[in-house]
């Protein structure tokens, strides 16, 4: 009697261990569940004509087939079996009628059945949907005269769509085209600074959709320019540099393209100097020292002007350029130079004015701005670093006194070859 109880015990454990694993005998393993729907399990607005579709894993990579179940209840019935794709299309759905399906999974030896999923499919004759995303946007100003209105809209039910298109000068604009098959209308020659209203009607298996009413405000014909402003020198500066140029500052509202009318003398009415310059900064030919004058800008857009007011200036004592650097160090042509070298030179002013220089360094004689090394430095030198041997390097030198530049020859030396 004890040894058929220790029998039954065994027996019941090897029960359990096989019971634990969800391969079969032959050690096959059950499809996974089919999950992730489409459409989502309660969506609602479904179409009559629709793809169910899923996912499913088998955890032995064999291939799938499934099986599809469907009901107006939750007693479904089969409305296809045996195909290898996760999905199917169904083109027979009732309208306003809510759905119930699952799906089972087969590898051949086993099968697993989904959770049951539900949906509900559109109304019947659902109105297209109102007209949307109107370009142009609501209130929106400063518009072209020649506008490309669009907006959005469809029918639910897949139904041809066609547009009504509303435009006047007051919030119940009227009908000026009809059976507009394409989402955008085309009109030319609006008025200049007026406001308009516009809207779209949607219509769709005798069914209509009115859209709010939208507006706009057309730009002006021709704003004029920006009366000219902020001019430098100053007006009223004194001790300006008999090589200075005059700048200014101006603006179009309608960003057109600017000229400028330029009026400049010795007479508090100045005299037109240039006519249609096409730039805010000009540079006179030439002003005499400790003068006074008076100068203005005008403003022309092609249909306006604006007219700047009067600014003085007066000149100081003229100014002469720098002298141009000499006495290069290393000397010009020089060889047999450190690869540890230092730039140095000299500079006069004969007005006495500071200098700043820019210094030019390469290994070809055509020195260019890429080959610019230092600027803005105010000492006669410039250390290197360490060069590489047995190499001619080219270098030259402007200098500045704040109005005027001078500049040097180019020069060249040649690196000490190589003595381990």
């Amino acid at each position: 009697m004890k040894r058929i109880f220790i029998f039954c015990l065994v027996a019941m454990a090897a029960l359990l261990f096989m019971g634990c694993d969800n391969s079969s005998t032959d050690g096959n393993h059950a499809p996974g569940v089919p999950q992730f729907p489409s459409p989502l399990s309660g969506a609602t607005g479904v179409g009559n004509v629709t793809e169910l579709s899923w996912s499913c894993e088998d955890e032995d990579g064999d291939p799938l087939t499934y099986t599809v179940l469907l009901g107006r209840t939750e007693e479904l019935q089969v409305v296809a079996s045996n195909i290898s794709d996760a999905f199917i299309t169904l083109d027979t759905l009732d309208y306003s009628q809510r759905y119930y399906w699952k799906i089972k999974a087969s590898d051949g030896k086993e099968t697993t059945a989904g959770a049951q999923w539900r949906f509900n499919t559109i109304e019947e004759n659902v109105p297209p949907t109102p007209p949307a995303n109107p370009i142009p946007s609501d209130s929106l100003i400063d518009t072209s005269v020649d506008i490309l209105f669009r907006w959005y809209s469809y029918d639910i039910n897949g139904d041809d769509v066609t547009f009504d298109f509303c435009l006047g000068m007051d919030d119940n604009p009227p009908v000026i085209a009809q059976n507009l098959s394409d989402m955008m209308f085309n009109v030319t020659n609006l008025d200049y600074h007026t406001y308009y209203y516009w809207k779209v009607i949607s219509h769709s298996a005798n069914m209509v959709t009115e859209g709010p009413v939208w507006c706009f405000e057309t730009k002006y014909y021709n704003y004029p320019p920006a009366v000219p402003h902020t001019p430098f020198p100053h007006s009223g500066s004194n001790g300006i540099s008999t090589n200075s140029s005059l700048s200014w500052n101006c603006s179009d509202p309608e960003n057109d393209d600017l000229t400028y009318d330029i009026y400049l003398g010795i007479d508090t009415n100045p005299p037109l100097a240039v006519l249609g310059f096409g730039s805010m900064t000009y540079t006179p030919q030439s002003l005499e020292p400790l003068t006074t004058y008076y100068w203005r800008v005008d403003a022309w857009d092609g249909n306006n002007y604006s007219h700047g007011p009067i600014w003085q200036i007066t000149t100081g004592d003229p100014n002469n350029p720098p002298d141009a650097p000499y006495m290069p160090r290393p000397t010009d042509g020089a060889v047999g130079e450190s690869v540890y070298a230092m730039l140095r030179w000299t500079c006069n002013d004969p007005d006495g004015d500071d200098l700043m220089y820019k210094v030019y360094f390469g290994i070809s004689e055509n020195l260019t701005e890429d080959n610019v090394i230092a600027l803005g430095i105010t000492e006669e030198n410039w250390e290197l670093g360490i060069l590489t041997f047995n190499t001619t390097y080219y270098w030259k030198i402007t200098a500045h006194d704040g109005e005027m530049t001078a500049t040097s020859e180019t020069w060249s030396f040649t690196t000490e070859v190589f003595n381990p």
